[in-house]
């Protein structure tokens, strides 16, 4: 008469069990991708630009893209630490420095920190979010130069190294035409664009290397680094990565920060430091 009680606690018993289990499965997953996120990685690339000026042989640049700082992390502090520790000739920082309006303060408070490093910077499409005002990015532009569809450039024995930016290319504000309007027709140029998506137009054949973003890498991705999710309009091989389109590298960096949830897989965070090299002096990643 007690069997089928007994039955029915076994079976409760294993549902019981099943779902701890997988309450647990679930924990350590979200335990795993939390720590994923803060696992910054550094890699090194060299980049041949046939036409750099002898003094620049060897310039070190060191780009930073998607930061998405958050009220309490510290990311910025980690990113500081390795800024000192690397010291590059150049920091570039392509956009999206923002988690949400709330935290700008961390915003503010960073760009303070590196502005008496040499740095050049553009805009990302969330530094246009609902609420980052247009008084938020001037504060950030009170302590760093911001490249906006503009470009400059930098003086070394004698020689001069020319830089361009443009706006976000994800939300069609960038002008390239605008931002190579002062180059000199012989110049190399190193472009900073928040997106990949800039090399859906025609390409200047005076850039030789494009550094970018947004994409995070997919930041969920299957084995193999394979992006589930990419937000660019251009080809998924643009995910992440080097690649040579045209006469230019394009550098698409899984950035720094996440997005939604903070947690990455098969995709850690990345910091990029590129030395440029002339002609005949080395070629592909250091």
């Amino acid at each position: 008469m007690t069997l089928p009680h007994r039955t029915t606690d076994r079976r409760r018993r294993s549902v019981l069990l099943g779902f701890g289990l997988g309450v647990a499965c679930g924990v350590l997953t979200a335990l795993r991708g939390a720590a994923n996120a803060r696992r910054l990685t550094l890699t090194r690339h060299t980049v041949v630009i046939p036409e750099l000026p002898a003094p620049f042989a060897g310039f070190r640049i060191l780009h930073l893209t998607d930061l998405h700082l958050r009220r309490g992390s510290d990311a910025a502090t980690r990113l500081l630490a390795c800024i000192d520790a690397e010291q590059p000739d150049l920091l570039c920082l392509t956009g999206d420095y923002l988690f949400t309006a709330l935290s700008g303060g961390e915003a503010r408070a960073f760009f303070q920190a590196i502005a008496g490093y040499p740095v050049l910077a553009t805009l990302g499409n969330a530094d246009y979010r609902e609420g980052v005002t247009a008084e938020e990015r001037a504060a950030w532009m009170r302590h760093v130069p911001f490249l906006i569809n503009a470009a400059a450039s930098i003086s070394r024995g004698g020689a001069q190294l020319w830089f361009a930016g443009v706006d976000d290319p994800h939300l069609r504000r960038d002008d390239l035409a605008a931002a190579l309007r002062d180059v000199p027709a012989d110049a190399p140029v190193i472009l900073l664009a928040h997106s990949p998506d800039i090399v859906r137009q025609p390409l200047d054949p005076r850039i030789r290397l494009i550094m970018s973003g947004h994409t995070h890498g997919g930041q969920i991705c299957l084995p193999g680094g394979i992006a589930l999710y990419d937000n660019i309009r251009a080809d998924r091989q643009y995910a992440s990565g080097r690649h040579q389109v045209g006469r230019a590298t394009l550098y698409v960096s899984r950035g720094i920060g996440a997005t939604r949830i903070p947690a990455r897989f098969g995709c850690l965070p990345e910091v990029t430091v590129f030395t440029l090299m002339p002609r005949g002096e080395g070629e592909g990643r250091g």
